[in-house]
């Protein structure tokens, strides 16, 4: 939250919230060109800046060859002198080498709060607080000329009564928002009017009437001014949204946020609305919690960033994308990004970076309550997010001591202005007095998001070592994940019942097994004994049958354990089982012979004719069983399971040859769960954490853990908030204690989808392959299932294909809105092409 302190100078000063900057902007006539960054901007700022000595900067305007600001300020000094330059409120320098402009100092009596392009070259719009410019009567909104400071005196707008905190041109007009009831002597205005670019005569243009206070009922609750806090313009000039301190447009329910769509001769409110921003935050100490929005260069979205303090499942505190295309009256945000307490004050975007400011110790902290929390990433008041994610980008320069927060932020075609209220940018790192530049020569671009696809690549890593296992079933119950590097157990539950059993049987559970005899192999999941599947008398007898090819001797192995406490007596329970055909368990009486809630194993060995049948009939009783294991008998061919293959694949039917691809460096793929390449870097879950490297198709780069969570230049800085000691070291994401049942993961637009062992449902987190940040927030894909089974998932474009982690068959279905739009067919395995996809991560890849 914002210290009362300054919230309260700013009440007591305006009536309103924080001062407002100016982001979104376009001038009269064509939309402003977009910034055109290729890059982020360098995370080093530039030295042609003045020193501010005093207030906050809570405007800037890029004028060509000077930068105009605005603020609460009083005095300046030219870089590495010490003699101050009186200039209230409003000043100029030189953009090229940071020199304070002498022929511009005009005379302003109050603080401006905002800047917008003047009508005609080499002016520009001030608004605020003051009612005179250069001694000439200006209340609120006055043109001056940037060369001389000197007032425009063609423009002469309209008498305001209250703050002007924000304006914006478009098509020849002024737009101004503010807290005001009128525009002029006899002109009703409600927070919004509209004045001709030129003459500054209002218009009718824009008369849509902000009313009501977000939260103040005339009792409880901060009492701030009812308008408009913050105006952003389209770059096309055919959208306003205004954000601030009302509950209602026109009469209508928008609270505290309206869009409204800008015609040839009359803005009307538009058919967009949300009721994220209904609910009360702070509301003792903010009447309205909107701080700042900007438009994408595109024009296809805008950020809307707030205060407040953090309050589960609100906007507060939050830095939230909302699509402008969108229509409907219950709409909402694509991404939020919270900072688990701590305020935003600015927001300004370029195709590369949604840029942040504000107040903030942390991001990616949903849980956190003025404390990090869950994937918490530390970010002091400055930070750059993924436009797509909302997911903080590496870009981390920091501005440290925070005071208020980055008031201002203003992306330019060379670079990201930050304006605020304090002396330095990194931890006492880069002196820059309230004021600072981020040149976009020498900035990094972000990394690449874009995957791999079909026809193409497939790897395999971690190819299961070779094993004389053929078969492995969990009977009556689900998904047993192997202990001994073998195949998992398959399940062969109500949703998954095994395919090599036929109708009538039933399943049973129970608790975890009281203990196993020496019979039962080493390695052998206990769980397997906490269910079975039991034949009940009166139907055909239960019977299984495993396809093996004719000749090849097995060993068929039965786990078994009498655990229904009716038949706990020897006797009870008395059944026969015979293998293929010839009776290899007469009269057996597990409570008799190893007694009751004892798991066993009987093993047999046969010569199969093509299929092995396992037989089971009743005696006393109903016979049972609890897992089946169909084994190879010989010696197994060698192997480790920490090999990788490709395959070349057309996404159809038609699979090449595996072929070996080196592993130099050792890497365990055997305790890989999972894995997805993106933009020339593997990402994949392993030893209970995330790890990225770079994978040509050949060769494998250094691997090393994705902790964007720690810093070592941030985490021993002290944030000089909360209790004493607290650092902007963040905390790892709880994504990371889920690797370890992670059995398959795909990157798309943004998400990480996941699955996860003996769950049938597919999930997905946001992730940011630029610093690998995972979103905080874990979301499950509505409506899918049957990805219990799941081996590793990969996507290809509109197809996602899914490995089965018993058979090793490939499926695959369309994928179409972030989401499985049909049940899986297979497409490929060792029964259709004789090929097994078994793998601890398989992906798509170069």
């Amino acid at each position: 939250m914002t210290p009362p302190s300054a919230l309260a100078r700013r009440v007591l000063a305006a009536l309103a919230a924080v001062a407002l900057t100016a982001a979104g902007l376009v001038p009269a006539g064509p939309a402003a060109a977009a910034p055109g960054h290729g890059t982020l901007v360098k995370a080093a700022p530039s030295t042609a800046s003045p020193d501010i000595m005093d207030g906050s900067v809570d405007a800037i305007h890029d004028a060509g060859t000077k930068i105009i600001v605005a603020g609460s300020f009083t005095r300046v000094q030219n870089r590495g002198t010490d003699v101050d330059i009186p200039r209230n409120y409003l000043l100029a320098f030189d953009k090229a080498t940071g020199t304070v402009d002498t022929a511009f100092a005009p005379t302003v009596d109050n603080e401006v709060y905002a800047l917008a392009a003047g009508p005609t070259a080499g002016t520009v719009f001030v608004a605020g607080k003051f009612n005179t410019v250069n001694g000439v009567t200006r209340r609120k909104v006055a043109l001056v000329n940037v060369s001389t400071g000197a007032l425009v005196t063609s423009f002469a707008g309209p008498a305001f009564n209250g703050l002007v905190n924000d304006i914006a041109v478009a098509g020849g007009r002024l737009l101004v928002g503010g807290i005001f009831t009128t525009a002029g002597n006899a002109n009703p205005r409600g927070g919004l009017a509209s004045l001709n670019a030129n003459t500054g005569a209002l218009d009718g243009y824009l008369t849509t009437a902000l009313t009501e206070h977000h939260n103040y009922d005339g009792v409880s609750g901060a009492n701030g001014g009812v308008g408009a806090e913050k105006l952003a313009v389209s770059p096309d000039g055919t959208k306003l949204v205004v954000i601030g301190n009302f509950k209602k447009a026109d009469g209508v329910l928008h609270d505290q946020i309206v869009k409204l769509d800008l015609g040839a001769t009359t803005a009307t409110v538009a058919d967009w609305n949300t009721n994220r921003y209904t609910p009360r935050c702070a509301w003792w100490a903010f009447d309205s919690y909107m701080r700042d929005l900007a438009f994408a260069p595109d024009g296809s979205y805008f950020v809307v960033v707030t205060t407040g303090a953090p309050n589960g499942g609100t906007l507060c505190d939050a830095a939230a994308r909302w699509e402008a295309g969108a229509t409907g009256t219950d709409l909402q945000p694509t991404w939020v990004d919270y900072t688990g307490g701590d305020t935003y004050l600015s927001v300004g975007i370029s195709e590369q970076a949604v840029y942040v400011g504000g107040h903030f110790r942390w991001l990616n902290n949903s849980f956190g309550g003025d404390s990090a929390q869950a994937g918490a990433v530390g970010r002091a008041s400055i930070a750059a997010l993924d436009p797509g994610t909302g997911l903080p980008l590496s870009w981390n320069p920091g501005r440290h001591p925070r005071g208020v927060g980055a008031s201002e932020m203003l992306v330019t075609p060379a670079g990201l202005w930050v304006g605020s209220d304090t002396s330095w940018i990194g931890n006492f790192q880069y002196r820059r007095e309230r004021i600072a530049f981020f040149p976009l020569t020498g900035g990094a671009a972000p990394h690449p998001t874009t995957p791999a696809t079909l026809p193409g690549n497939v790897y395999q890593a971690g190819v299961p070592a070779p094993t004389n296992v053929l078969y492995r079933v969990n009977a009556g119950g689900p998904l047993v994940a192997s202990t001994d590097n073998g195949p998992d157990w398959a399940p062969d539950d109500g949703g998954s019942p095994s395919p090599y059993h036929n109708a009538g049987s039933s399943t049973a559970g129970f608790a975890a097994v009281g203990g196993l005899d020496g019979s039962v192999p080493a390695g052998t999941p206990a769980a397997l004994y906490s269910d079975e599947r039991w034949d009940p008398a009166g139907d055909a007898e239960m019977s299984w049958q495993f396809p093996v090819p004719a000749g090849t001797e097995v060993q068929v192995r039965l786990y078994l354990a009498n655990r229904y406490d009716g038949t706990a007596a020897p006797g009870s329970r008395v059944f026969d089982v015979a293998v293929e055909g010839t009776t290899v368990l007469d009269d057996l009486d597990l409570s008799a012979s190893v007694g009751h809630n004892v798991g066993t194993m009987r093993a047999f060995t046969v010569v199969s004719d093509g299929s092995v049948g396992v037989d089971f009939r009743h005696v006393v009783e109903n016979p049972l069983v609890d897992g089946i294991e169909i084994v190879k008998t010989g010696t197994p061919p060698a192997g480790t399971g920490n090999e990788v293959q490709v395959r070349s694949y057309d996404g159809g039917t038609t699979v090449g040859a595996a072929t070996p691809v080196a592993v130099p460096d050792g890497t365990a793929w055997s305790t890989a769960r999972g894995a997805f390449w993106v933009g020339g870097t593997l990402f994949y879950g392993m030893n209970g954490s995330l790890w990225w490297r770079t994978f040509n198709g050949s060769t494998f780069g250094a691997a090393s853990a994705v902790d964007p969570y720690h810093d070592a230049y941030w985490d021993a800085v002290e944030t000089d908030s909360g209790p004493a000691g607290q650092t902007y070291a963040g905390v790892t994401n709880n994504f990371y204690p889920e690797i370890p049942n992670v059995t398959g993961m795909f990157y798309s637009g943004g998400r990480l989808y996941y699955t996860l062992a003996g769950q049938g449902g597919l999930f997905w987190r946001w992730f940011t392959p630029d610093s690998g940040v995972v979103g905080a927030e874990k979301f499950t894909v509505a409506g899918t299932s049957g990805f219990a089974d799941a081996g590793s998932v990969f996507l290809a474009g509109s197809t996602l294909y899914k490995v089965n982690r018993s058979t090793g068959d490939l499926s695959a279905t369309d994928w179409a809105g972030g989401t499985p739009a049909a049940a899986f067919t297979v497409r490929s395995g060792p029964a259709v092409d004789g090929v097994d996809w078994q793998a601890k991560a398989v992906f798509v890849g170069p």
